[in-house]
């Protein structure tokens, strides 16, 4: 649509809610990918393209999925009797340019690492001891000394723990915590804000999240988000809200519910509810995903056998949207820019329907979108707060400053213009 400029016109203003609208595309990776069980996206062959990386338990398989750079996806098994494969991570453990795989076998009670030569050639190292029921890891510098440490989760044992790298890729065990049963959901970052990396864990069977706080010695003290979260699934640690400290969210599948826990900035959380119908809430991400400068939750529900992302409207206030709704057993989420274009996509793991996918989302991007041509003219702004007004008794629309159409109460402070027709009528700038 070509906008062209007009005068300013002085008009009456009522109430409207505008809301962000992203479509999805999906792609399919793998439909015989037996019990899917985890996804992760990164470029692991450093050409500037984001590959796929994921875990079939059925299959015992740690794969990844080589993308070309026009998202055509070539399978690479990195193991392919890693018994009960379940997680995967990848990060630069080895510190020397490329990206290595972390991964645990729940059946195999294993954690273990595989070396990137540069070429994508992987050499396996099995960490000790064994971890009971390993079901989560992920890579992460600990302390921090400059090198990437492990930290793993072991299901029917409730043993948190980490593996200390003292910067050759010689790790030494450690324990995080002990006794919580059921640590399927794990994450690790600097969650108080005194520069150490802290661990979370969802507990099924304790029903609870909970973090371990690190004193900078590495000495970790276990401290409670939530009880009463039945059967709690996942976990993720994010600013949610733009207050500056870090919030959590998580996935609780005994009572379909994903919610998201405030920080007071001295970690005391208040839980606040995002869907209390998310069937047996598997997995949960955040991110933003609509390129609003706020952020927005993606969630899976295993027995809904859909993926679905909320909106923010920037005070927190969220709207369910579906993302793909035929994915039986949806178990992990993940969001990436796939394709290259600027904007964020999501991948997907459904155990019961064996596949990974990923959904191409349409938010225009700077290298989707191009721009509009302001013609000669002048369109002074109105500065507003609170909630943006259109214009009553005509037809107008409302876009953001990425040429984006917005149809539904309050939005985020930013750039908005007033169309009529194909006339750019006001600019408007929301300051909060």
């Amino acid at each position: 649509m070509k906008i062209v400029v007009s005068g300013l016109l002085f008009l009456c203003f009522l109430p409207v809610y505008v809301s962000a609208q992203i479509g999805w595309t999906e792609h399919i990776i793998d439909t015989n990918f037996m019990f899917a069980s985890w996804v992760f996206a990164i470029d692991l062959d450093g050409d500037s393209d984001t590959d796929i990386l994921g875990t079939a338990y059925g299959d015992d398989d740690v794969v990844w999925w080589e993308n070309d750079g026009n998202e055509v996806f070539t399978e690479h098994t990195i193991a392919d009797n890693f018994d009960g494969a379940y997680c995967v991570h990848a990060i630069d453990i080895g510190g020397d340019g490329d990206i290595d795989v972390i991964g645990v076998a729940t059946e195999a009670n294993r954690v273990a690492w595989w070396e990137n030569d540069g070429n994508e050639n992987f050499t396996y190292h099995a960490l000790t001891p064994l971890l009971n029921s390993a079901i989560a890891c992920y890579g992460i510098d600990v302390e921090p000394d400059g090198d990437v440490d492990i930290v793993a989760s072991g299901y029917y044992t409730g043993d948190i723990v980490w593996w200390e790298n003292d910067g050759n890729e010689n790790f030494t065990f450690d324990t995080v915590g002990v006794g919580f049963i059921g640590p399927w959901g794990l994450y690790a970052c600097d969650l108080d804000g005194d520069d150490d990396v802290d661990v979370l864990s969802a507990g099924v069977y304790v029903n609870s999240i909970r973090w371990w706080e690190n004193d900078g010695s590495e000495n970790f003290t276990e401290r409670l988000i939530v009880s009463g979260f039945s059967e709690a699934r996942a976990v993720y640690a994010i600013d949610v809200d733009g207050d500056s400290d870090m919030d959590v969210l998580g996935a609780a599948r005994g009572m379909n519910r994903l919610s998201w826990f405030s920080n007071d900035g001295n970690e005391n959380f208040t839980q606040h509810i995002i869907d209390n119908n998310l069937l047996y809430a598997s997995a949960v991400f955040a991110t933003d995903l609509d390129d609003d400068t706020d952020v927005d939750v993606i969630g899976a529900a295993f027995y809904g056998d859909e993926f679905v992302w909320y909106e923010n409207d920037g005070y927190q206030t969220f709207t369910r949207h579906t993302i793909a709704a035929n994915d039986t057993g949806a178990a992990a989420v993940y969001a990436a820019d796939v394709d290259s274009d600027g904007d964020l996509d999501v991948l997907g793991a459904a155990s019961n329907s064996n596949e990974i996918a990923w959904w191409e989302s349409d938010v225009i991007g700077i290298a989707e979108g191009g721009h509009y041509a302001v013609p000669s003219g002048h369109l002074f702004p109105t500065v507003i707060s609170g909630s943006i007004r259109l214009p009553d008794g005509r037809a107008f629309r409302l876009y953001d400053i990425a040429g984006r159409e917005v149809t539904s109460v309050t939005r985020a402070p930013g750039i908005y213009f007033i169309v009529s027709g194909n006339v750019v009528i006001q600019k408007i700038i929301k300051v909060k």
